[in-house]
């Protein structure tokens, strides 16, 4: 069950990055090249030195929006499939949901693998290396689906930056070890090497996204801090700057009881 609903939130996610990448605006821009220059469209396109360059950005064009629907339609298909099987679940009662969430024993270290297993092709593709410095923590009680959005949605934002930055080799740094400072919680962390966050915006990078506001940063950290605290804990982040990468730390209760909120 949960990792259907890890699956559900990864193509979407997936189908809205991908969505963003549709050069729409440029096939605009054509046509108005075009219709400025409609009196001597020979002309234009093979003397003018931006009209010559048309057909050449045309072809490029048209092969990047026939890939990125492609890639849709696959993620699409893929996002239908798991939601017929949420369907299943739900239907033959096997969904464990009960008010306050589903609590499960889990290992830390196996939670992090099943966040990042349905990325590994994308990172495979990007050239990202990926390492895992997990430490014994021993098993833990906790929501487990909420837990999972959480990685998932730090281990999507790590790959959106990264992605931007092609002029180096990528590393994604996926931590487990005790927290130093708390007892008896977990220390969960999530570092790439990509884009980094200026300084002055690290207090606001939890903050909700106003309506059309660009950024490297998924809306949904926002919502993955709201989680942390329902868990008890704390969902935090450091970096050293633009183009440095970032660190995503969440400090977690072994055992998260409703009481210790």
């Amino acid at each position: 069950m949960r990792n259907v609903l890890n699956s559900i939130h990864v193509s979407a996610g997936l189908i809205s990055h991908r969505l963003r990448e549709f050069h729409v605006a440029d096939v605009g821009r054509v046509a108005d090249m075009l219709e400025a220059h409609s009196h001597e469209y020979g002309k234009y396109l093979t003397q003018d030195p931006k009209g010559k360059k048309l057909p050449h950005f045309l072809g490029q064009l048209s092969e990047e929006l026939a890939q990125n629907h492609l890639d849709t339609l696959t993620e699409l298909t893929t996002l239908n499939y798991h939601l017929e099987q949420l369907e299943y679940f739900l239907t033959v009662g096997q969904a464990p949901l009960r008010v306050g969430g589903f609590k499960d024993t889990i290992q830390f270290a196996t939670i992090m693998d099943e966040a990042l297993a349905p990325h590994q092709g994308e990172l495979d593709r990007m050239g990202v290396q990926v390492c895992r410095e997990y430490q014994m923590v021993g098993e833990g009680i906790l929501e487990v689906s909420k837990l999972l959005c959480i990685v998932v949605n730090l281990i999507r934002n790590a790959i959106n930056g990264m992605r931007k930055i092609t002029d180096r080799t990528h590393r994604l740094t996926l931590s487990v070890l005790p927290c130093p400072d708390r007892e008896r919680f977990v220390r969960l962390q999530v570092a790439d090497t990509g884009s980094g966050i200026p300084l002055d915006c690290l207090t606001r990078v939890f903050f909700p996204q106003a309506p059309g506001e660009q950024s490297d940063l998924l809306p949904n950290l926002h919502a993955s801090a709201i989680a942390a605290k329902e868990l008890a804990g704390s969902l935090r982040v450091w970096s050293d700057g633009p183009m440095q990468g970032a660190i995503f730390t969440l400090d977690l209760p072994v055992i998260h009881m409703e009481g210790e909120r």
